[in-house]
């Protein structure tokens, strides 16, 4: 009997781990499709066009929170998209939560602004040059006491750094940086993996226990 329901369980869960990635897979090219032609909004708009005359105000207004908005998040739910604009140091301006069952069930991005330049990066070997090591260090990025979340994004209204937790101390390196104002479409194909969709299923939300 124990060893029926043994195998049970591992059938059930193999399925879900099939249905899981298969539906990963779909939701992931559906984003692709579709993402590209959204961002071409922001980098088309009037904002970016005036990018060097904006407040750090208008930049977050008509440019982070774009962003975020074509990426899938609702900006308008402060549950899902909480404001913490005017924290010191590393601490995160922004925090992506999903909301589940009345309980905040993952923390995927942590956003902070920082007016840097383009030249502070370097997209061939994917590292940050920190302006800012006064206000927040590599080793604070790096800390986890600033780094709970999925993923930390650095920006600076049209340049949006990914830092992956799961490199642990990997300081100034990057996993991947979309520029707004240049984009190619494999730059938009790899965007789309942040997108709300792919980061918020899991694969609970396929099978429940």
């Amino acid at each position: 009997m124990v060893e029926i329901a043994v195998l049970l369980f591992l059938i059930v869960l193999t399925v879900s781990g099939f249905v899981y990635i298969f539906c990963k897979r779909v939701i992931y090219k559906l984003n692709r499709r579709v993402l590209a032609r959204n961002m071409a909004l922001i980098k088309n708009g009037s904002a970016l066009q005036k990018f060097e005359t904006l407040s750090e105000k208008e930049i977050r207004e008509n440019l982070i929170y774009p962003f975020f908005m074509v990426l899938g998040y609702n900006t308008y739910d402060m549950r899902e998209f909480q404001s913490f604009v005017g924290r010191n140091g590393c601490m995160p301006d922004y925090l992506v939560k999903k909301w589940d069952r009345s309980k905040f069930r993952k923390t995927a991005l942590a956003i902070k602004y920082f007016p840097f330049k383009e030249e502070d990066v370097d997209l061939e070997k994917n590292i940050y040059k920190n302006p800012f090591e006064n206000v927040c260090s590599i080793e604070q990025l790096s800390d986890s006491g600033y780094f709970k979340s999925d993923y930390y994004v650095l920006t600076n209204g049209y340049l949006y750094m990914f830092f992956d937790r799961r490199r642990g101390k990997s300081g100034d390196k990057f996993d991947f940086c979309f520029n707004v104002r240049k984009y190619t479409k494999k730059d938009a194909d790899k965007l789309a993996y942040y997108t709300k969709q792919c980061l918020f299923l899991e694969l609970s939300d396929i099978y429940h226990p």
